[in-house]
């Protein structure tokens, strides 16, 4: 029975469809039980598409990169092409440092690029079983598909970005009038479409929760005209520092959130540190915390963890009274 095309479901995007057909080719060419295209964020390989014919991996499992055949292969301990991994030490040290490792008789990995970021992750395969070394006559081929799969990246960006400006000038109609910076309704706009090229590509998205201190003593002492020269300052210091993708939002009298798509979770710390500076410049202190969306979560469930830590950087640096 034929399968009804749809173009809501993730796997009908131009990149995810581009990948899905280069590896269906490269398992044609090679019969490795998977092949995969991998993103590499924190110390977790992703698998971002797979062809799997054996294994049962799917698109958002994530592997131990520490312990990866992967990893060794870029840091040139082993071969790009092994027909039988048995005959590869850095690869046999692969499988013993794993806990529960898969059956690898042989594996194939090749770096991708991404023009924007550098290194972004690896095509490999594997296969349960050793296979001929006239699979090594392969190499120029898979060379090939890891340009095709290069220029789908660097195509699926330029889509990502039109889709973001169309998303701004929609969200110009959500500004939040004292700051410029988005409120609360173009935040959580801005938020579901991020969510959607999250799950559509397994991409990374952290997100940055900040709290202003003092603005009720300010509203207190020197009145609601100070209070809103304070938050002004902080709305102006937060877009300064903000890359052009970012969205900056008041989400309350005193709340803002940063969404950062794209952003894996060990970019987070200097970039909290960016705009806790640019806010200190600007004369305003505040509490900041920062969470990365994982693979099986979501960018609510980031949200909230963000907002956990920026309630713990409060109490760290205010005492448990402070609020």
């Amino acid at each position: 029975m034929a399968r009804t095309f749809d173009p809501a479901d993730p796997s009908h995007t131009p990149f995810n469809l581009g990948v899905d057909h280069t590896l269906k080719l490269l398992h044609r060419l090679a019969p490795l039980d998977v092949w995969m295209l991998t993103r590499i964020e924190d110390n977790e390989q992703i698998v971002v598409r797979a062809d799997d014919h054996g294994y049962g991996i799917e698109p958002g499992t994530a592997f131990d990169w520490g312990n990866s055949f992967c990893i060794r292969m870029l840091a040139e301990r082993g071969p790009r092409i092994a027909p039988e991994v048995t005959q590869v030490p850095a690869y046999q040290d692969a499988l013993a440092a794993q806990t529960d490792p898969p059956a690898i008789g042989s594996y194939i990995g090749f770096p991708v690029h991404d023009r924007e970021y550098g290194m972004y992750g690896v095509l490999c395969a594997m296969h349960p079983e050793p296979v001929s070394q006239a699979i090594e006559s392969r190499a120029g081929e898979i060379e090939s598909a890891v340009q095709v799969i290069e220029a789908l990246l660097r195509q699926r960006r330029h889509i990502d970005e039109l889709e973001r400006e169309r998303e701004a000038l929609i969200l110009e109609a959500y500004n939040d009038s004292l700051t410029g910076t988005r409120n609360r309704r173009g935040w959580q706009i801005a938020l579901d479409a991020e969510e959607q090229r999250c799950e559509d590509h397994s991409l990374p998205a952290g997100i940055i929760a900040l709290d202003l201190d003092h603005l009720k003593a300010v509203n207190d002492h020197e009145g609601h005209d100070a209070g809103d020269r304070m938050i002004q300052a902080a709305g102006q210091a937060l877009r300064s520092a903000s890359r052009e993708n970012d969205v900056v939002a008041r989400l309350g009298g005193d709340e803002f959130g940063v969404l950062l798509p794209e952003t894996p979770a060990d970019y987070l710390p200097e970039i909290a540190d960016r705009l806790r500076a640019a806010l200190l410049a600007a004369g305003v202190e505040a509490s900041i915390g920062y969470a990365c969306r994982t693979v099986s979560g979501s960018l609510a469930a980031a949200q909230s963890n963000a907002d956990a830590a920026m309630y713990a950087d409060k109490r760290q640096r205010r005492g448990p009274s402070a609020h």
